[in-house]
């Protein structure tokens, strides 16, 4: 092997199915457990405002259940490696479910690790039903926790990719999911001595009071937006025809084209 491919294959990140069990031991170290312990806060307040029938849940690890206070009554989890718990093992860049067959989609730092980021998201983007809800997580790389991920790659949460929610967002816009909110948390140093931890909760209050862009994750709430039909009112007194146009709900079908003048 050259030093080329050894320096591409050092980037290169392995597959969903490879990575999740590092991943589940890394989240059950004192610094994972703290980070859960505040997505789950976070994420439950979110999760009771949604409705509907079905949610599905998917995520690098099964040691939190995120959909434990929802009111839907059928709610189910994808795993994505043998070690995890779930209804079936999945490949998430090919989602074996209808289209527009759930409610809420709740995705658990996927986006970071997998090799294609962007084909988890049409995916899960696909099976959302018009007007429901995604809940995403991810790690921000620009925090003290990224710049550690950037600077160090000995960790499992360290090898991954670095997306930022404004990207993540502007994804979710090509897809018609429209961002309703992002939230962000653990805004302190990346240890783990559980003492100096809470010698730094300090810093999680300043950050959570001031609302600061540096978390070290972060979540974001977007609706699947869908365009309908509005009758226009017809003025009989002119020579122009009536037509009946398409209003759009969301920036990319809005930006899709502009009415032609007649």
């Amino acid at each position: 092997m050259t030093e080329k491919s050894r320096s591409q294959s050092d980037w290169e990140l392995p597959s969903l199915a490879k990575a999740c069990p590092a991943l589940s031991h890394w989240f059950s170290s004192s610094l994972g457990q703290e980070i859960l312990s505040q997505q789950l806060a976070l994420s439950q307040p979110l999760v009771e405002g949604f409705f509907g029938y079905h949610l599905l849940q998917a995520g690098v690890t099964d040691a939190v259940d995120f959909a434990v206070s929802s009111r839907i009554n059928h709610r189910f989890r994808l795993a994505t490696c043998s070690e995890q718990v779930g209804a079936a093992q999945v490949e998430l860049e090919h989602l074996p479910l209808p289209s527009e067959s759930i409610d809420v989609v709740l995705l658990h730092h996927l986006l970071d690790f997998s090799v294609h980021p962007h084909q988890v998201l049409r995916e899960a983007a696909r099976v959302l039903i018009p007007g429901g809800h995604m809940l995403l997580m991810g790690f921000n790389p620009f925090s003290l926790l990224g710049l550690s991920r950037l600077l160090f790659s000995r960790g499992a949460y360290q090898k991954g990719n670095q997306l930022r929610a404004a990207r993540v967002a502007d994804w979710m816009n090509l897809l018609d999911l429209q961002a309703e909110g992002v939230h962000r948390g653990y805004f302190r140093l990346p240890l783990q001595q559980k003492e100096l931890l809470a010698r730094t909760a300090w810093m999680e209050r300043l950050g959570s009071r001031w609302r600061l862009p540096w978390g070290g994750f972060y979540i974001i709430v977007a609706r699947k937006e869908v365009a309908r039909m509005r009758t226009i009112k017809i003025n009989w007194r002119t020579r122009r025809k009536p037509v009946l146009v398409a209003t759009p709900t969301s920036p990319r079908v809005a930006a899709r084209g502009k009415y032609q003048k007649r």
